[in-house]
């Protein structure tokens, strides 16, 4: 076998490892263990575990010098669980690099109790409300309202304040598979941004269209 400098290699007789760090001549080469100390050992007397020496610089990861993306959009109320078995579980769900701050309160009428108040770290997500699909048509309103935060650069957004009411026909829907959330979901898009076209917008709309 045609060995070289840096082959780690076994000696056939001895519990000894090393790599080769000399050639002395005569069919000898040197093996240098883990001590340091440089072995003189014939060739017929040694056998190779791998190719190649590494070092603890081949060890290091290569860094990229590609910046990390950061995601500001993804922010999911997401329904998870089958009508037969009864429960639905509700989810908040973070896709974005943000971390959030989350308040969630469920109202009735003129009431409202506050049911969910914590961090929602960047890419996670948290289970927030547990419903019975038999009494979908009592489930509450859910008022959301949620501060994006992150110590990385980004583009300042305004806080979210979203009201979902989940609607029974709304569950005859396919459910979606979502990138951080195991199951499958009906997904509401809580940070979605919700046009308001305005007044003055309204106005100028139905002009240009009225009957000539």
């Amino acid at each position: 076998m045609n060995y070289k400098i840096g082959d780690l290699v076994r000696f056939v007789d001895e519990p000894i490892e090393g790599h080769i760090t000399a050639f002395l001549g005569n069919d000898i080469v040197g093996v240098t263990d883990d001590t340091g100390f440089e072995i003189p050992v014939p060739l017929n007397k040694i056998t190779l575990v791998h190719g190649n020496m590494r070092t603890e610089e081949d060890d290091e990861p290569v860094q990229s010098n590609i910046p990390i993306k950061f995601l500001d959009k993804g922010i999911y109320l997401a329904l998870t669980g089958e009508q037969k078995e009864g429960l639905v579980k509700f989810f908040i769900v973070n896709e974005t690099s943000f971390e959030l701050l989350v308040n969630v309160t469920e109202s009735q009428g003129s009431k409202r109790n506050s049911i969910y108040a914590n961090i929602v770290p960047a890419r996670e997500y948290n289970q927030i409300y547990t419903g019975n699909f038999a009494a979908i048509n009592k489930w509450p309103s859910l008022e959301f309202q949620i501060l994006r935060t992150s110590r990385k650069q980004h583009n300042a957004v305004p806080p979210i304040e979203k009201t979902i009411k989940v609607k029974p026909l709304e569950l005859i829907n396919s459910k979606e598979q979502l990138e951080i959330l195991p199951e499958k979901a009906w997904v509401y898009e809580l940070d979605k941004i919700e046009e308001n076209i305005g007044l003055d917008k309204l106005k100028a709309h139905f002009i240009s269209h009225r009957p000539k």
